[in-house]
């Protein structure tokens, strides 16, 4: 208000007197304020009152008490004078009376995402669009049907531009708004009444209900609720990201005929207030209660007038959609003036809104006046009735109402509907004829129209004839552009005049429209060209329909053309592409051709290709082809037949293929191979382009679905249009079938593959690239087993693979390798050479497309059927061939790498390699390769290893054995050769040489293999499990190749002699003898190596063998051992040892190198890496059964698998078999600890063997949680199950053999359980494996939970009372019902209801509010609240009570009112009310709690006195207080007990000496913790008073007798206080010990404040190593993602490092922080805090040094951050240090970028006002102003510390020289907006600072202004 009365706008004043005072005026400025300017200042011309008040004098109505004219708003006056007499006359609420803030009734006609279409009144229709600051889709706002108010935003007028550019016809556009922020402005609070519609947005949905947004002023946004339960009809939540199915919806209550309400995040509604809390002073109970009732019920609500104005509403308020009684005041020419609510508003309804338009042209009756026929009707009884508001605008005092059945309703009926569209009307009368604009027609009665009767009558008008008559006529308006063609010119007004003059018949109309929702008239057109147009609109368009001698009226810029489809405009669109058959370059003569043929004006033949009715499009062609074409034509997936033959256009073209379009977007395919089959093309980019027409037959039509299960269909074109089975190439049903008869290795014969397809290479780098391939199809009959087979398949023949040997220059680039391959192969050619199958599987086992091979080498070795011996055969390997070292092998060199050597690939992608070493990098690329396996290696978790050596042939192999016969005949496997000395030693061999004379001069290398080997210290020849071994564990990956003492090399040295070596095996290669020697002395040993190194591929399951420990996993999966040269075994964890401890640690047990005895088991795995290895295991025991109940087994956890039944732990048994630990089997149940299996969130790295996952870190485990995955456990078979896991349990008790299923808990006991899982349903646990919890979202906590499921996530153990247990007996079931509220925790009886309390009752309670009427009290027990007004709090006068009373007091209270309907209750706190007998009753009641404590075993010290407060007592001690009466009986205290006191100190001295002083905790950080808790001067007084009645009574008593009952006393009221505080939730409050801290940490573990607390309560006991062991707490429990969390606790740490650590764990503590924290904020509260520490020290230097370190160290560390420099600018500034500051003021500016150095400027300027120099900050802001003139953000700042500094005039300057500068030319011209803004700025400095001279010089500037502007 203080806006418009400073800077009122141009029109009428808004006065609140005013407005009810000044009648509205005919004004044509009024009229069309709204594209008047907007001016700043004005004054109303009182002529124009002068002028009003007499033309309503020479007004004659009826009496009535409204100020308003008759009528309202834009109606013209009625004369009544000698001479004339002439009624009123409404004007319509047209276009031009819209201004912004005008408040209309409309209905939803459309929504779509962005925006949606509003019917409004007069026929008008608006849009509104989506809020951009929320971006929720309107589809989730508002529902199509949906009645409601909405409000004009503005009304605008635009240029259309037509087709060719020029300016085309003026669109008008209504922007409309649905915010509460509008539509309930001017609302307060205290107009708010029960039963009121009012406008509300949800802003969130809860639990209960929805949160309500009402946008009124002084209410929060939070301050409007509505429950479920007060929704009268169905409603739907929707989630965020749930959309509502609008149509389905509507259909259902179209069918149901029940409103279905959807509730969601930003939905707006209409609600009906159920009820305003009385007290609306404090915004905690400011809670208003709402209803969202059904549109029937709310449309039969009535405003009652009395109510309305009790509510001192205006005519601001007054909403479109309140129904109101009306009273009809007078007979306008066109309608009824009214007046409503009390008489004090007048408004007008018009013929269009009487409920009938015209009777009947053959009506006839004896009141009947066919002029103004509701002059007959709205007369007696009938002049009053009720109607609706359907506009109202507060400026102009419009308001217009509705007796229109529909809208009566407030509902869209189907009843009486009107004409279908395109439909034609004969024979309609002209019954209203607007000059210019257009007419209203009356249509003819139909047959089956229905009387007013049936339907429902409000205002019983239905009863009159003439009503009746007129009610059932419907009308159609036609505008006057589409009443007579007239060549698109505007009809002369005469001449639409006389044809359509009053009661004129129109011979034919056709119907347009019928969208007003409104007024229910349809539209209409009456142009004969319209009216026998076969097309009306763009529904009336058929895909594939020929339209004849269509009308150009546009060429396009992009070659396009518009033609006109009909007479009712509308238009289609021919793009460039379809205007010829066949699309060509731009060329001149089609330029010209095109230029004549199309040119405007002319008419000629079209097909509609695509018609999309809802966005008003249409496409068509012109394609001569096409539009006479007569064949079958396409537009629909569903009726498209395979085998027809179509016509389409090329849409779409690439390397892949082209896309033929029909009609509709009907689309199929045709792939470039089939292009090349079928017609040779072999570039499809070549011979189509876009737009081509092109016949094509339907080879396959498939149905699909998509992800998101929506059916699609897909289209196989082809260009053979035969229909044979011949013409079906590659699209058989077995096309799967043939797939299968390829093998890797079989051979294709010459002539079987054609070319249909070459993909070209692809560059991968600068020097590198990926080699092409081509495409070829190879017919069934070709195919091995395939001749009787049909169709074909498709192969792909990699470039590579079409020579043996590539030249280097041809693997230079792409093109020069593309280039050589063209040579040999051309699409659509067949080749004419035989081919090998090269792969039909990828590396993965994948199925993938066929590989085939051109390589002759290949084919020759394939082909190859003469017999060779074994070591000279040549193989081509596959993955699954059994290979064996010194195979020879042949393939193709795949990649070469410098640093390992060349790849080798054979069939189906098996891939060895050959090392640089053995000549790999001198293969060439591609090449094909003849090797011979000299190594393979099988541990590999992916694939085998295996190493290749490059050969010529076989037979330089086999001849190199020939000059070794001499050394072959003296040596045989298992001959002593004598002494060897060793030359080399590694981990898996040792070099030797034979000394033995015989061997001098032969070329053999002997060596020793670690399996053979025998230790020569004549130690072990097995290693015990080492079960208390102390050797570390680290460095395990040097160990692999360290020979440590267990290895048998390990007292080998280079020179050693070893005695009596044997030789095992001979083997010759590439020349050279190696002779395999063994030193063991066992025969039995000896005669089992020579088996395995000869037959190590066969060896047995059951055989014994002694292996070599090789591996440990580190995860602990099993050993890997060495068995013999080449053979590798694995021992799985389960088979190494029963002992867990062993199984758990083996790296520490079971050490490299050392031997261990085990034998073979049966290897199941079937293919893959594990094939080639041998299983084994150490245990005696080799078959194992599956668990059954009972057994005890050994498992390892595995956390990869998916849990069953979660959350629980998964255990892999020795057998394969699974078992599955419940969470609650895991512990005892006394030992149960919180998230055992670690976060659920959780997921490990590999889903793949652990192999694949040795590399797990630590962080990983402990994530996990204590079972992570690879432990090895004990467990307990329960129960064994036929399919799936078994039942395990790891309890103690359970291996003790107590199999016993847990009891059910009974009710009302207090239970721990394990949460299973949370939702919007609630909190699911798990007590036992049988025993399933629940708990509702309301009863998890006694505070709100934002986010409860993040709170309490799977695997937390809460705990919770048991409130209901059920039983299910047929699934062995048990089912309870928990609360885990901690205020039933800790209740000990049942709570009482507001039923159980009685009038006379006294009862206990706790102040929970203070107000300055009364007290609220909390009765003990209970959540019933009552008020103790304030006379009865005490039997005195009490002036404050906050003074005598707090919220948290105990007191007694008296019930002495309880109201049963309103649910209240009264209460009285009076002294008087309480007699002695209570307080006998109070020490009764002690006693009786005194003698239960004794029966638990402790014991108290009886008294006499009770130990209770006593309220009259307390009442009384309190206002002494006041008083300061209470000085006198304290000292007489002290002197009685004197005594007692010297003692008691001196031992409290003792005491003290032997306890921890506290610490002082102020340590520069808001801790918000309290120290030692210390005794009040009540506590202290009341127990002096006791300790001197002690005195009294027992005087013969000693002092230590004393003492203790005085101790007993004192800890009895602590352990009482204790309870309290734990009943009414205090202790969580103020925590005072660390069980209250604990308890509160884990209710809330992500509090920062609640850590930092107990920091402080533990800084306070001087344990400062505690509290920093609090800090690391609190980072571990902390979640990640509450960052603002963390920080806190590590600015907290570091406060503590700061104030009582060492300089270098300040810094260590700051560098941690750093990097968990952003760390420019770590030290932007650093330096704060030792900015402090100066101040505090009062410029100490040490200090002050300490913190310019850090700031300079900030600075420099985060020197692009414009905080950190204001921080160091702000604390030179504060210490007085002027030239530093402006030194670091330059280096800022060289180190900030540009676009930070004006608010850093601002920054420092506002802090050279508040601690430096004004001078130097004027200049640095008159710099910044003169370079940004246009910041008025600036101006503002500058201004506003001009005027906190006191220097108003240089202010006033300030504005002055903004408006006008002294130099002309830098003037500025700001938008009306920023000169609104500044005269604001100035005007109100100038009233809270000026006087009227320097208001009135802003007002002369301001007017001055605007003047100047409007010129």
């Amino acid at each position: 208000m203080e806006e418009e009365t400073l800077f009122p706008r141009g029109g009428a004043d808004r006065s609140a007197k005013k407005e009810v005072k000044e009648p509205a005026r005919e004004d044509k400025k009024n009229r069309k304020r709204s594209n008047s300017k907007d001016f700043l200042f004005g004054k109303e011309d009182r002529a124009k009152a002068k002028r009003s008040k007499k033309s309503k004098k020479e007004t004659s109505t009826p009496v009535a008490t409204s100020a308003l004219p008759i009528g309202g708003g834009a109606v013209l006056q009625p004369i009544q004078s000698a001479n004339v007499k002439k009624p009123a006359f409404i004007e319509a609420i047209s276009f031009q009376k819209l201004a912004k803030g005008t408040k209309l009734l409309g209905v939803v006609r459309e929504v779509a995402d962005e925006y949606a279409v509003v019917s409004l009144p007069s026929m008008l229709t608006g849009f509104i669009r989506k809020d951009s600051k929320s971006g929720i889709p309107l589809y989730r706002v508002l529902t199509v049907g949906q009645f409601l108010p909405v409000v004009v935003v503005k009304a605008t007028s635009e240029t259309v531009k037509s087709s060719n550019g020029q300016s085309g016809q003026m669109k008008r556009r209504i922007e409309l708004s649905i915010s509460p922020n509008l539509l309930n402005n001017g609302l307060s609070m205290t107009m708010l009444y029960e039963g009121m519609s009012i406008r509300g947005r949800i802003r969130s949905v809860e639990d209960h209900g929805c949160v309500i947004d009402l946008s009124i002023s002084g209410l929060g946004s939070n301050s409007c609720f509505l429950k479920y339960e007060n929704i009268l009809g169905e409603y739907k939540v929707l989630n965020e990201d749930e959309d509502s199915d609008e149509e389905s919806d509507e259909e259902s209550d179209d069918e149901e005929g029940d409103q279905k309400f959807k509730l969601n995040k930003g939905r707006i509604y209409d609600f009906t207030i159920s009820s305003i809390p009385e007290n609306t002073t404090a915004e905690s109970v400011r809670i208003i209660q709402v209803k969202l009732e059904t549109t029937k019920t709310r449309a039969a609500k009535k405003m009652k007038a009395s109510t309305h104005l009790a509510a001192k509403h205006t005519i601001r308020t007054l909403n479109p959609g309140m129904l109101v009684d009306v009273d009809v005041e007078h007979f306008a020419r066109n309608g009824l003036c009214v007046s409503l609510i009390g008489n004090v508003y007048r408004g007008a309804i018009d013929s269009g809104h009487l409920g009938g338009y015209v009777p009947n042209e053959d009506f006839n009756h004896k009141n009947f006046v066919a002029e103004m026929w509701w002059k007959s009707v709205f007369v007696g009884k009938n002049r009053k009735v009720t109607a609706r508001l359907i506009a109202v605008d507060p400026t102009t005092k419009i308001i217009r109402l509705s007796l229109l059945p529909n809208i009566l309703s407030m509902e869209i009926s189907d009843e009486n509907a009107l004409p279908e569209v395109g439909s034609i009307v004969e024979n309609a009368r002209v019954v209203r004829l607007d000059p210019g604009v257009g007419a209203l027609l009356a249509l003819p009665p139909s047959e089956d129209s229905m009387d007013v009767d049936d339907k429902e009558d409000i205002n019983g008008l239905c009863s009159d004839e003439i009503y009746k008559s007129a009610s059932r006529i419907k009308c159609a308006y036609v505008h006057i552009s589409k009443a007579i063609d007239n060549e698109n010119k505007r009809v002369p007004d005469n001449v639409f005049a006389k044809t359509f003059s009053l009661n004129n018949i129109i011979p034919k109309l056709r119907i347009l429209s019928t969208s007003n929702w409104i007024e229910n008239v349809a539209s209409c057109t009456t142009a004969e060209s319209i009216v026998s147009s076969p097309v009306l609109t763009h529904a009336d368009l058929k895909p594939g329909a020929i339209y004849r001698a269509v009308k150009i009226i546009g060429n396009l810029n992009g070659g396009g053309v518009l033609v006109q489809l009909g007479g009712n405009g509308i238009k289609g669109l021919i793009p460039a592409t379809h205007l010829f058959d066949k699309t060509s370059g731009d060329s001149a003569y089609r330029n010209k051709i095109r230029a004549e043929k199309y040119k405007v004006g002319k008419k000629i033949d079209v097909r509609c290709l695509v018609s999309n009715p809802h966005e008003k499009k249409c496409t068509l062609t012109a394609k001569k082809s096409l539009v006479t074409d007569s064949g079958e034509m396409i537009a629909d997936y569903a009726s498209v037949k395979r085998n027809t033959v179509a016509t389409g256009f090329v849409s779409s073209v690439n390397k892949k293929g082209i896309t033929v379009t029909f009609y509709n977007n009907v689309y199929g395919k045709i792939s470039a191979r089939r292009l090349a089959e079928e017609v040779g093309v072999e570039d499809p980019t070549v011979d189509y382009h876009i737009g081509d027409v092109v016949k094509v037959r339907i080879q396959k039509v498939v149905k699909k679905t998509n992800d998101d299960e929506e059916e699609f269909y897909s289209i196989v074109l082809s260009m053979n249009l035969s229909t044979s089975e011949e013409g079906d190439i590659t699209m058989e049903a077995g096309q799967d079938e043939l797939y299968k008869l390829l093998s890797p290795g079989a051979i294709l014969p010459t002539k079987s593959m054609k070319i249909v397809e070459l993909v070209p290479s692809r560059k991968v780098g600068k020097n590198e690239f990926l080699p092409g391939h081509a495409i070829v199809t190879i017919k069934a009959k070709y195919l091995p087993g395939g001749e009787s087979q049909t169709g074909s398949i498709s192969c792909k023949l990699p470039f590579e693979q079409i020579l043996d040997t590539h030249e280097e220059e041809i693997l230079e680039s792409a093109e020069t390798f593309d280039a050589e391959i063209n040579q040999y192969l051309k699409v659509g050619k067949k080749i004419a050479q035989e081919a090998l199958v090269l792969a039909t599987s990828g590396p993965k086992g994948n199925v993938i497309t066929p590989i085939v091979s051109l390589k002759s080498a290949f084919l020759e070795t394939a082909k190859s059927t003469e017999p060779k011996k074994k070591s000279s055969q040549i193989i081509l390997p596959a993955p699954k061939t059994p290979l064996y070292m010194g195979a020879y092998v042949q393939g193709y060199c795949a990649r070469v790498d410098s640093r390992y050597g060349a790849f080798i690939r054979f069939l189906d992608n098996l891939t060895a390699i050959v090392p640089k070493l053995k000549g790999g990098l001198d293969i060439g690329l591609y090449d094909t390769v003849l090797c011979k396996i000299i190594a393979m290696d099988v541990t590999n978790a992916e694939a085998p290893k295996i190493l290749l050596k490059r050969v010529t042939s076989t037979r330089k192999e086999v001849q190199s054995q020939t000059p070794t016969n001499t050394l072959i005949e003296k040596l045989k496997p298992g001959d002593i050769v004598g002494d060897v000395r060793v030359d080399s030693v590694n981990f898996a061999r040792v070099a030797v040489t034979l000394l033995d004379k015989k061997f001098e001069g032969c070329a053999v290398k002997a060596r020793i293999h670690v399996t053979m080997a025998a230790p020569l210290n004549g130690s072990a020849s097995t290693m015990p499990v080492l079960v208390n071994s102390d050797d570390e564990d680290h460095e395990m990956d040097e160990d692999k190749e360290k020979i440590t003492a267990h290895h048998p090399f390990s007292s080998w040295n280079i020179g050693t002699i070893v005695k009596d070596a044997r030789c095992v095996s001979i083997d010759i290669r590439d020349g050279t003898t190696y002779v395999e020697l063994s030193n063991r002395d066992s025969e039995e040993q000896f005669e089992m190596l020579a088996d395995l190194v000869h037959n190590a591929s066969n060896i047995k399951p059951g055989t014994s063998v002694c292996g070599i420990i090789t591996a440990v996993s580190k995860q602990n999966k099993g050993i890997w051992v060495q068995i013999a040269p080449g053979c590798t075994g694995f021992i799985p964890g389960l088979q190494v040892s029963k002992d867990v401890n062993v199984l758990n640690n083996m790296q520490k047990h079971f050490k490299i190198g050392g031997r261990i005895n085990c034998s073979v088991v049966p290897n199941q795995a079937k293919n893959g890496p594990f094939k080639q290895v041998v299983r084994l295991t150490a245990l005696e025991e080799t078959k194992s059964s599956k668990p059954s109940r009972g057994d005890i087994l050994i498992g390892r956890v595995n956390r990869n698998l998916t849990q069953v039944n979660a959350p629980s732990l998964m255990v892999q048994f020795p057998d394969g078999s699974l078992g599955r630990c419940d969470i609650t089997e895991l512990e005892e149940v006394d030992d149960w600890e919180n998230m055992p299996l670690g976060r659920k969130d959780f997921q490990r790295k590999s889903k793949k063997e652990d192999e694949d996952s040795d590399d797990e870190d630590q962080n990983q485990r402990i994530q996990e949680g204590e079972f992570h995955h690879g432990l090895y456990l004990q467990c307990r078979v329960l129960s064994a199950a036929r399919s799936g896991p078994c039942e395990i349990s790891l309890r103690e008790s359970r291996l003790d053999g107590d199999f016993d299923v847990d009891e059910a808990p009974a009710e009302k006991e207090i239970v721990h359980a394990f949460v299973v899982n949370t939702n919007k349903k609630g909190c699911f646990l798990r007590l036992a494996r049988n025993i399933e919890g629940r708990v509702i979202l309301k009863q998890l906590s006694d505070s709100f939970l934002l986010d409860p499921i993040s709170m309490f996530p799977p695997g937390r153990l809460v705990v919770g009372k048991v409130k209901k247990v059920t039983k299910n007996a047929k699934k062995n079931k048990v089912n309870v019902d928990l609360d885990l509220r901690e205020s039933i925790l800790l209740e000990d009886q049942d709570k009482l209801t507001f039923d159980d309390i009685k009038e006379g009752e006294k009862h206990g309670g706790v102040v929970t509010r203070i107000e300055s009427y009364g007290v609220f009290v909390r009765l003990e027990n209970s959540e019933v609240s009552g008020l103790v007004h304030l006379s009865e709090c005490s039997d005195d006068y009490v002036k404050n009570l906050s003074s005598l009373y707090s919220p948290g007091d105990l007191v007694k209270v008296l019930v002495i009112k309880v109201d049963a309907e309103e649910k209240r209750i009264g209460l009285s706190m009076k002294p008087s009310n309480f007699d002695d007998s209570d307080s006998e009753d109070e020490s009764d009641s002690d006693d009786d709690s005194d003698e239960e404590m004794e029966e638990s075993n402790i014991k108290f010290v009886d008294d006499d006195d009770s130990d209770d407060e006593n309220y009259a007592a307390k009442l009384a001690s309190k206002m002494n207080e006041l008083e300061n009466e209470d000085e006198g009986d304290s000292d007489s205290e002290e002197g009685s007990s004197s005594e007692d006191e010297s003692s008691s100190e001196e031992e409290s001295s003792e005491d003290e000496d032997d306890t921890p002083q506290a610490m002082d905790v102020d340590v520069g950080f808001d801790w918000d913790a309290k120290g030692m808790p210390e005794e009040s001067a009540d506590d202290s007084d009341s127990s002096d008073s006791s300790d001197s009645e002690d005195d009294s009574d027992n005087i013969k008593k000693g002092h230590k007798a004393r003492k203790k009952a005085a101790a007993k006393k004192e800890e009895e009221k602590e352990i009482a206080k204790q309870e309290q505080r734990l009943a009414d939730g205090t202790a969580d409050e103020n925590p005072e010990t660390t069980a209250d801290f604990e308890r509160l940490l884990a209710s809330d573990p992500n509090s920062s404040e609640n850590w930092i607390k107990f920091m402080a309560y533990h800084l306070s006991l001087a344990d400062i190593e505690s509290a920093r062991n609090i800090a690391k707490r609190a980072f571990e429990k902390i979640e990640f993602r509450q960052e603002g969390e963390k920080l806190n606790v590590w600015t907290a740490l570091i406060t503590l490092e700061n104030k009582y650590g060492s300089n270098k764990s300040f810094m260590e503590a700051i560098e941690k922080a750093a990097q968990h924290n952003n760390p420019k904020q770590v030290y932007l509260r650093v330096c704060e805090m030792l900015e402090k520490d100066v101040v505090a020290a009062h410029g100490d230097a040490s200090a002050m040094n300490r913190a310019d370190d850090m700031f300079k160290k900030m600075c420099k560390k985060f020197k692009s951050k414009k905080t950190v420099w204001i921080a160091h600018f702000g604390y030179l500034l504060k210490n007085g240090r002027h030239d530093e500051a402006h030194k670091l003021w330059k280096r800022s500016v060289q180190s900030l970028p540009e676009y930070k150095h004006v608010e850093t400027m601002s920054k420092f300027a506002q802090l050279e006002y508040e601690h430096g120099s004004a001078e130097r900050a004027r200049t640095i802001f008159d710099a910044l102003l003169e370079k940004n003139r246009k910041r008025m953000d600036l101006l503002f700042v500058y201004v506003d510390k001009e005027i906190k500094h006191g220097d108003i005039e240089v202010a006033r300057r300030l504005f002055e020289r903004t408006i006008n500068p002294a130099d002309k030319k830098k003037k500025l011209k700001f938008n009306d907006k920023q000169m609104k803004s500044l005269f604001k700025k100035w005007y109100r400095m100038e009233d809270e600072h000026g006087d009227d001279d320097s208001r009135l010089r802003v007002k002369s500037a301001a007017k001055e202004y605007v003047e100047k502007s409007s010129k």
